[in-house]
């Protein structure tokens, strides 16, 4: 019986564009939820900034720039994605600015809400920001908008809404078989990159 893979997903995001929100609460949830054990998901939250020598200029403002700091400090405090997903996806899931949402997404998860504000509010989050900006501009080949999503360092393009459909089709037959959301009983079709502009997130350009 041939090994499961296991999928590297690197979700490059920004947290306030509208595509991320979508992404996060439909596809991505969905591949989540059927795969779980065969993924090792990474987000990197830079997304569409401007680096200026050191200083950072969020393409959504002030906001997304504190949204993206307090989700690097969350997953640098609570690395396994299973762990800071939930909170994750309850901020991403919220039309309010992510500060808004941020205590009570946290404390809903049992995190220490004071100690990643004090780590997002202080230098180690502007150097988890900047970590963040050094590997989304060096992404090769370059992101074109957000959400984009890497598995096993090829991107998925404008396909980010295919994304549990394409990882059902990598997995040894044995595998997908056990899992029913690879046999979907009424299937949508993979869309064409045509269409997937207008069915799919709303993407968020540089």
């Amino acid at each position: 019986q041939a090994p499961v893979p296991k999928f590297k997903i690197d979700f490059y995001m920004e947290s306030e564009c509208p595509g991320c929100k979508s992404f996060t609460t439909s596809a991505l949830t969905d591949a989540l939820n059927a795969l779980a054990d065969h993924i090792q998901l990474r987000a990197i939250p830079y997304g569409n900034a401007n680096l200026n020598g050191t200083k950072i200029m969020c393409q959504h403002g002030h906001a997304e720039c504190a949204g993206n700091k307090v989700m690097l400090c969350m997953m640098e405090q609570y690395p396994d994605w299973t762990a800071w997903f939930p909170a994750f996806k309850c901020i991403e899931s919220s039309d309010k600015p992510p500060l808004n949402v941020t205590r009570k997404c946290l404390s809903a998860q049992g995190m220490d809400v004071d100690a990643v504000m004090q780590c997002a509010d202080g230098e180690q989050g502007e150097l988890l920001h900047l970590k963040a900006a050094k590997e989304t501009l060096g992404l090769d080949p370059p992101h074109k908008f957000t959400p984009w999503v890497v598995v096993d360092g090829k991107p998925l393009g404008d396909k980010v809404m295919d994304l549990l459909p394409r990882l059902c089709k990598k997995l040894p037959p044995s595998a997908a078989a056990s899992v029913d959301a690879c046999h979907p009983q009424f299937k949508a079709p993979l869309s064409p990159s045509t269409s997937q502009l207008s069915r799919g997130p709303q993407f968020c350009y540089p």
